[in-house]
């Protein structure tokens, strides 16, 4: 008997086995639509999470491979790698300058 195996004393199956997302249908997972439902429940906006997972891997993962692990055509990871690279130069550029104090205008002390 080897410890992964279900007959072993310490592993217990039990007949109906849970899964991680349980849906409405017994033995299914819940739907894409379930889950945005109750993701959106608690704050969590599912587009925003997604588009920012894929900005993420997008600044990482060359383009081929984005492609093949999510599942999208080549042109629309090209396009999410050159999102992800852009040159932020002019935004920070601004930003500094929105920063920076103003002048000290003369008057009471």
């Amino acid at each position: 008997m080897t410890p992964t195996s279900p007959h072993h004393p310490l592993i217990t199956v039990s007949a109906k086995a849970s899964m991680a997302l349980p849906g409405m249908v017994p033995g299914k997972p819940i739907s894409t639509h379930g889950m945005t439902q109750k993701l959106g429940r608690h704050g969590i906006t599912v587009r925003t999470a997604r588009n920012a997972a894929l900005a993420a891997l997008a600044a990482d993962l060359p383009s081929p491979i984005l492609a093949d692990l999510a599942g999208m055509h080549r042109h629309t990871a090209l396009r999410w790698v050159a999102y992800a690279r852009r040159d932020w130069a002019e935004y920070l550029a601004v930003r500094a300058e929105d920063q920076k104090e103003p002048p000290a205008t003369g008057g009471c002390r």
